[in-house]
């Protein structure tokens, strides 16, 4: 290749992987596609708004943005307006709505979202306090020109002793009763839909539950095809799969190799990405990974004591098979460990690592379930699951 053509795909490569920010334009999003037809049918439907839920870096955010973006309709006067806000720690009801509205007042600059009358009435929030009662948002909502989307990006980062998920819950029931031409799309972590919104029971019918999981090998394999080819770059037959299938469901690590792999090709003046490329681009993932994993996998495995098998075990952890809530068992460690070790070891030999794993002092990296006689573990944050496994590649532990 030119320069020029290594200047191109490079710049290409970079747009096409995104792994440290989400996708916000359909042209770069890849599989999901049920997903996102389910929450624009939703949100097509008169009285129905969404809760997107499922674990962290699962691609929720992304789902949400390119949801925005299909949704607006910024060449109609009188079309529908997308608004997305994220919350914090330290929101509450009324900040979440202050900040709904201080975006609309952007919009309305950009898109003539509110009309002169209504933009002076959302104008005043700033000095208005009276921003927790959920008629008061149906009122101001209504009194705004356009049909609205309004997406609340992580809303699990709210207290759970803070008014919000009760009154968010009353909020949606009050739109749905009185008809007002606005959907409300909750997006955050959680098992399920009991850990974003109270009193969600009563409002069953008015919400469409749309729970994202990690995704297969076939949607992340296309995540690499297409973004490989916007960037003018080949591979080799069967690469977007082992990429696909080292992610573990995770879009994050997808785009991670796929970016470091194809910046390795670029590097040799190659269109084709080759597994040596992949295994170079390996080191270059898991010190770039986001999300405190690197922290998180080197306080586990810490130990002053040489021989111990913290690093192993967990390794083992990564590899066991789960269930679809992604528990497993003691037993379930001891043939992953056999496969890391090459010798074989009793329950007896790890069942105080995992406990250990459990422990404040090692992350928790893993939390426990069940009775005595049938405990359960599970990774507390599921995105170290293929960084332990990259990690277990590099150290030589395991042939991917």
């Amino acid at each position: 290749m030119t320069t020029r053509d290594l200047t191109l795909a490079q710049e290409r490569l970079d747009k096409s992987f995104t792994p440290h920010r989400p996708i916000d334009l359909p042209e770069f999003f890849a599989g999901r596609l049920n997903l996102l037809y389910r929450a624009n049918d939703a949100a097509n439907t008169s009285g129905l708004h969404i809760v997107l839920f499922g674990e962290r870096g699962t691609g929720k955010t992304s789902i949400a943005h390119v949801l925005a973006h299909r949704l607006q309709e910024p060449e109609r006067k009188d079309g529908r307006r997308a608004i997305l806000v994220s919350c914090n720690s330290s929101d509450n009801y009324s900040s979440i709505w202050r900040k709904v509205f201080q975006e609309i007042l952007l919009e309305q600059r950009q898109l003539g979202f509110v009309q002169q009358a209504a933009a002076t009435v959302v104008g005043r929030l700033d000095l208005d306090a009276s921003m927790n009662d959920p008629n008061d948002v149906r009122l101001l909502v209504r009194s705004l020109p356009n049909p609205s989307v309004i997406l609340i990006d992580e809303f699990d980062r709210v207290r759970p002793d803070s008014d919000a998920r009760r009154l968010m819950a009353d909020t949606i029931k009050l739109f749905s009763d009185t008809n007002v031409r606005s959907t409300i799309v909750l997006v955050g972590v959680a098992e399920s839909i009991d850990e974003l919104i109270t009193e969600h029971h009563s409002i069953a019918r008015n919400i469409a539950q749309i729970q994202v999981e990690p995704m297969t090998v076939e949607e992340l394999s296309e995540i690499i095809q297409k973004g490989f080819e916007r960037a003018g770059l080949g591979c080799e037959n069967g690469l977007d799969r082992r990429i696909a299938r080292l992610s573990q469901g995770y879009p994050h690590y997808t785009h991670l190799l796929g970016l470091w792999a194809g910046r390795r090709a670029i590097e040799a003046d190659r269109a084709q990405v080759t597994a040596s490329d992949l295994d170079r681009a390996i080191p270059d993932a898991l010190e770039n990974a986001s999300g405190g994993v690197q922290q998180e996998y080197a306080r586990a495995i810490h130990s002053v004591r040489k021989g111990t098998l913290y690093q192993q075990v967990l390794l083992a952890c990564a590899l066991a098979p789960k269930d679809p809530l992604g528990r497993f068992s003691a037993t379930d460690v001891r043939e992953p460990l056999r496969r890391v070790t090459g010798h074989e070891y009793g329950t007896g030999a790890y069942q105080t690592h995992l406990a250990k794993f459990c422990e404040p002092l090692r992350g928790p990296v893993l939390k426990r379930t069940g009775g005595r006689r049938n405990y359960r573990w599970q990774f507390v944050n599921p995105q170290l699951i293929p960084y332990v496994h990259l990690q277990g590649i590099r150290d030589g532990y395991l042939q991917d």
